[in-house]
């Protein structure tokens, strides 16, 4: 009961101070600061879009049971349906778009930081390694993730790094999906399904509007960025998850992350959401699409094109059509051009077509021509070969060494070797130069 005294005294208190700043600020009446501290905390939310006025903060930052207790009216008896109930509707998302705002404040650290900008995910069955595609935008970087590598546009210094990414875990981090919506879709059944997780369901009333007011308690343990796992704590903590939900829609305004005894807050907010927008154009998801705009940035390490007359290193890969090892001696006694290429890679598109024609003209003739991919997995093949078929052979593995042995930093990018397995050309995919070179060495 005490506690609970505390904590309606705590929020009286702030609701009579910062009503003037309600209607335009994120406020949380918990964190009971005041003099310079309370008034930068204030000016410091102030710039974040908010629906909330200050009838509204009087439910919303409660502790667990105090909410319960306060709005028992409007409590639900069974949580777990509204839990299911949201989880259904971001599952059942194809496509979301949303105004993506994140902030977090430290009081006790005196640390505020805040990102906000624009997000656009795609849940395709194609995209199996995160289960998602997105594209993020704000003042400062574009950042797009294309299921097979992630690659970040500094608007400032417009430049472009690219990060291959082979696993979901890769994603970790990455601001963007921080409480995202891709957290709560991936991270609301492992919730519902674990009956030691403290769970409550109220209504709450923001601007005249009613929501849902999701809440749940993890103890020792936080939400990963992409809600597949929870992160472990290294000390006894426990944390609260309060997630508002528009009753009308069923989709999620925000999520609020608090620690029991601190005045640490995360905070993230989707407003301008939309549940069908029109699809991006596929070529937005390479990086050669942005060229124009921005200059690809160099690895740390400058990867240098194998050089002419050396030693081609041998490698053994997987061909796509026969799932047999094929290694590159086996071929030694032929001119061969190996062609470095990636999925989701405009002008490696546009190489597919150059390549067959190349290949049609020197097939009955002493020449092999080999498409090589150690970058992404077999389903983003197949899927590459299903809309670009290709007449010559096609060649995986999980092998990050070769591209770094022969050189290649960009692609598509060609290597063309004698019969004897050294290096006749390497480079961009220059076909009449290969055409001289292939005539003058068959």
């Amino acid at each position: 009961m005490n506690n609970l005294k505390q904590a309606l005294n705590t929020l009286l208190y702030f609701v009579t101070s910062l009503s003037s700043f309600a209607a335009t600020t994120h406020l949380n009446p918990n964190h009971q600061l005041s003099g310079k501290s309370n008034q930068m905390y204030v000016n410091r939310w102030a710039s974040i879009k908010s629906p909330y006025t200050a009838n509204d903060l009087k439910t919303l930052f409660l502790p667990l049971g105090a909410t319960a207790m306060v709005n028992s009216q409007y409590v639900k008896s069974d949580p777990i349906l509204i839990f299911q109930q949201l989880s259904d509707q971001l599952a059942s998302l194809k496509r979301v778009k949303y105004h993506y705002a994140r902030m977090f404040s430290y009081p006790s650290e005196d640390y505020m930081a805040k990102d906000e900008g624009e997000m656009y995910i795609e849940f395709n069955k194609e995209d199996d390694l995160a289960g998602m595609r997105f594209q993020y935008d704000d003042s400062r970087s574009t950042v797009i993730f294309n299921n097979a590598e992630l690659f970040n546009g500094n608007k400032k210094t417009q430049t472009l790094t690219l990060y291959p990414i082979k696993s979901a875990t890769h994603l970790e981090g990455k601001s963007p999906l921080y409480n995202s919506i891709v957290t709560l879709r991936n991270i609301l059944p492992m919730v519902i399904k674990d009956q030691s997780i403290q769970k409550s369901v109220s209504d709450t009333l923001i601007n005249q509007k009613r929501y849902h007011q999701l809440r749940f308690v993890l103890h020792n343990k936080l939400i990963n960025y992409m809600g597949t796992d929870y992160s472990k704590v290294t000390k006894e903590l426990t944390f609260n998850y309060t997630v508002i939900v528009d009753q009308s829609t069923l989709l999620p305004v925000t999520i609020l992350q608090t620690k029991v005894n601190s005045q640490d807050l995360n905070r993230t907010d989707f407003t301008a959401i939309e549940t069908s927008p029109v699809q991006v154009l596929e070529k937005s998801w390479f990086y050669s699409n942005y060229l124009d705009q921005y200059t690809l940035q160099a690895p740390k390490v400058p990867l240098v094109p194998i050089k002419v007359g050396t030693t081609a290193p041998n490698w053994e890969l997987t061909n796509y059509l026969s799932a047999t090892k094929e290694t590159l001696s086996q071929h030694r006694g032929k001119l061969v051009l190996l062609e470095f290429w990636i999925k989701n890679c405009g002008f490696c598109i546009e190489a597919v077509d150059k390549l067959n024609s190349l290949h049609q003209t020197y097939a009955k003739k002493n020449f092999k021509l080999l498409g090589i991919n150690t970058e992404d997995n077999l389903n983003n093949i197949a899927s590459f070969v299903n809309k670009h078929p290709v007449n010559y052979s096609i060649l995986y593995g999980d092998n990050p060494q070769l591209n770094k042995d022969y050189g290649i930093a960009i692609f598509p990018q060609v290597v063309l070797l004698a019969k004897n397995g050294t290096v006749l050309y390497s480079g961009g995919l220059d076909i009449e130069k290969l055409k001289v070179l292939i005539d003058k060495n068959l």
